[in-house]
């Protein structure tokens, strides 16, 4: 956890204590809500936890790692976050925020969007190997869900963030997910 908020001072910020509190419960095993404002860093409180463990599992060094970015799909490790959007137009804001935060941290994981506006060569690269951290719509996984070798391409597996739930509840989209 110490690298994590050693890059938030690196960028003027400081984690909150809810942050802080949803990484150890997430390091603990546990599920569960984060409710906060808007614009208050809920992303970063579901996202480091996986990251923190991923980081103390590998015991990261990220000081004496060379890590080549994008890094090669093949040396990345498999799927281990699923981030799940109702709004697609968050996508792209949603990856940049988590590229930065791997790139800067030299931790070798991909991440990248599935949705309707993803490109046909994306997916079919996607369909080989989902990336480390895929940010996708309910929709986009269903579809994913449905391809012969999802057992495969998903058996890695880790955390599934549902961002945006009250956007779901009571919808189609949200019984899909």
């Amino acid at each position: 956890m110490r690298k994590v908020c050693e890059w938030f001072e690196s960028n003027s910020m400081q984690p909150f204590e809810f942050q802080q509190q949803a990484w150890q419960a997430h390091l603990n095993g546990q599920s569960g809500l984060i409710h906060a404002p808007t614009g208050i860093g809920k992303t970063y409180a579901a996202w480091f936890g996986p990251m923190i463990e991923w980081m103390a599992d590998k015991k990261w060094d990220h000081q004496s790692r060379k890590v080549e970015y994008p890094p090669k799909r093949d040396q990345a490790p498999h799927l281990r976050v699923l981030w799940i959007t109702p709004l697609r137009a968050l996508s792209n804001d949603i990856q940049d925020a988590h590229f930065r935060s791997i790139r800067d941290l030299k931790v070798p994981w991909t991440v990248e969007c599935r949705t309707g506006d993803t490109s046909s060569t994306v997916r079919k690269r996607q369909k080989e190997r989902l990336p480390t951290a895929l940010i996708t719509t309910p929709e986009s996984l269903s579809l994913l869900l449905s391809y012969p070798g999802a057992e495969d391409q998903f058996r890695h597996l880790y955390s599934v963030v549902v961002d945006e739930w009250h956007e779901l509840l009571g919808s189609k989209r949200g019984v899909m997910v």
